[in-house]
């Protein structure tokens, strides 16, 4: 099992960056259409978009600051009011006046089409969860994000916005702009756009608001496990939200945070393709979704979600995620030629590359002194604070100490303009446990206005040099082995003193070396669990936090060997593959 994983993993991880988009699907009429883009198109040229299709003149309407008059004839003379930038195709003799460009997500256009016959224009693309915007005491141009074919009414969409309620709203009818006279009736077409008008200041989101703090889509980078947004029901009745992941090359392996009825703790299961959930009127909820990274074979993928209120209100969002490990791994399989069967199978993992701290919790000790193999409970537990670091290549390293530190980028004169630099090779972080290479670096934070480097060290081991080398596999399933050895002369050897002579391993003229300290020999074993073994299947298991069952078996101490047992976690606190460069 753990050989195929590896090789699935080492495989996929040489697959190109695979993108989910949705294909949005909007019918021209022949003359004028006003339409509303709901995704940021692959190619966002505005040539590239409408290639093939009939287009006479495609415009955008860019206010400013002044009140722009409401245009009731599209076919007055755009370019020549304020806030309209047009496209028009090159073989006419317009073209030259184009002042538009590009195609953009959120977005309304007027599009004149040429012919006597409709035609379906479908624009790919991501979409983009930017809150919409309303001029105050104006109109603004605009569509909403509704579900195709089910769209609400009018008077239903804006039943939560007193800004709106009884507002002016018009739609585009054989050319000419017609006011909705049945806001009950009339409903909101999908890639649509009115002009709607604002009394006032306005925020309204619609009947179903969702937002995020930051950035307009839930991005999972190498480092970042959660991200979350908020779903409100502006509707005025109570809403099934539906979560769905639309199909993607590479399905990005979602989980949502969920409180478990029968302890009311926080459980992570993964998104099943669809879920659903009641939210009253009013109600606001916070959406806290996972990464499973373990469950993600790519170097990074992207999917787009749909969260629909079951009253015809839609928002698309893009999800993407990237896994650093897979990154690691797709170097180490292209250095190798592609050729899986030359991977040692028993080494750990590359996608496991980085630093990770972690704790082994004492909970078991064998009885010394009737010469006892079976580590029994003890009254408390007792931690030891563990730091391992992983490379590139797999290697794991139990190190002392590791200090933080930052390596300056490299620049050089821009060619174009040599008053300026150009960044050539980018700064970055990196892991030091050589003292003697930190006048090289520069510290990785500011402490009392001074750069800095971050010292991690534990008491809970001593060995010399500052790294010693782990064998086995680190990650899930696997089993790592280490023995550290601590000789009689060794400054942290519990047995010597240097300055009693029972104990200072010299003899009685304190000339000669006698030993009189006993070697101590300490034999760790972590054995790692396939499962969180605490139940917590938090979104990073498996990627960025792995746990198990921790023995030691200490020598020295006593007649009889000394046998512990316990627990252990590691979090991965920094995704550096390399130490000292």
């Amino acid at each position: 099992m753990r050989i195929a994983f590896l090789t699935l993993v080492l495989l996929a991880a040489s697959l190109p960056a695979t993108a989910g988009t949705y294909t949005q699907q909007i019918e021209l009429s022949p003359g004028w259409n006003a339409i509303w883009v709901e995704v940021e198109p692959v190619v966002d040229d505005i040539e590239q978009v409408f290639a093939g299709v009939p287009v006479a003149s495609v415009w955008r309407w860019i206010p400013d600051d002044r009140t722009v008059a409401f245009i009731q004839d599209p076919d007055e003379e755009l370019l020549t009011i304020d806030g309209w930038f047009g496209y028009f195709p090159a073989e006419r003799p317009e073209s030259i006046l184009t002042n538009l460009y590009t195609i953009n997500a959120n977005q309304a256009y007027l599009v004149r089409l040429q012919g006597s016959s409709p035609v379906t224009v479908e624009i790919t693309g991501t979409p983009s969860l930017r809150p919409m915007t309303w001029r105050p005491d104006g109109f603004q141009f605009t569509g909403f994000p509704v579900e195709p074919g089910n769209g609400p009414t009018f008077a239903a969409w804006f039943a939560g916005s007193e800004a709106h309620e009884g507002q002016t709203i018009y739609r585009l009818e054989d050319g000419q702009w017609m006011p909705i006279e049945q806001p009950q009736i009339e409903r909101i077409n999908s890639g649509e756009a009115y002009w709607v008008r604002t009394r006032g200041r306005s925020d309204f989101q619609g009947p179903m608001a969702v937002e995020m703090d930051f950035g307009d889509r839930l991005d999972f980078g190498a480092s970042v496990a959660r991200d979350e947004l908020v779903v409100r029901n502006n509707s005025g009745f109570s809403n099934q939200i539906s979560i769905r992941q639309l199909d993607a090359e590479v399905p990005v392996p979602l989980a949502l945070a969920q409180t478990d009825e029968e302890n009311g703790g926080t459980v992570w299961p993964v998104i099943p393709g669809e879920t659903s959930f009641s939210l009253p009127v009013d109600e606001a909820r916070i959406l806290r979704f996972g990464i499973r990274r373990a469950s993600l074979f790519a170097t990074n993928a992207v999917q787009v979600i749909e969260i629909t209120n079951g009253l015809g209100s839609r928002r698309l969002i893009e999800v993407s995620a990237t896994t650093f490990g897979s990154q690691v791994a797709g170097a180490a399989l292209q250095a190798r030629g592609g050729k899986t069967g030359e991977i040692d199978l028993q080494s750990t993992d590359p996608r496991f590359a980085g630093l990770w701290l972690g704790v082994a919790t004492i909970d078991r000790v064998s009885t010394a002194q009737t010469g006892g193999v079976v580590p029994l409970p003890t009254d408390s537990e007792f931690p030891l604070r563990l730091i391992v670091h992983v490379d590139a290549a797999g290697n794991v390293r139990m190190l002392k100490e590791v200090i933080q530190m930052w390596q300056e980028g490299v620049t050089e004169p821009d060619p174009d303009n040599p008053e300026f630099e150009v960044v050539v090779e980018p700064g970055r972080y990196v892991l030091i446990t050589d003292d003697t290479l930190l006048p090289q670096f520069t510290g990785a934070v500011l402490r009392d206005g001074e750069p800095a480097g971050v010292r991690l060290s534990t008491a809970a081991y001593d060995f010399e040099g500052n790294e010693l080398d782990l064998e086995g596999v680190f990650g899930p399933g696997g089993l790592l082995t280490g023995t550290i050895a601590i000789d009689p002369e060794h400054p942290t050897n519990p047995f010597l003193h240097r300055f009693h002579p029972d104990h200072d391993n010299l003899d009685p003229q304190f000339l000669n070396f006698r030993e009189e300290a006993y070697p101590v020999t300490r034999e760790m074993e972590f054995l790692f669990a396939e499962d969180d073994p605490e139940n917590f299947d938090r979104p990073g298991w498996g990627d960025s936090e792995v746990a198990g069952t921790f023995n030691e078996a200490i020598s020295g101490l006593h007649r009889s060997t000394i046998f512990v047992s316990g627990s252990f976690r590691f979090r991965r606190v920094l995704n550096i593959d390399q130490l000292n460069q």
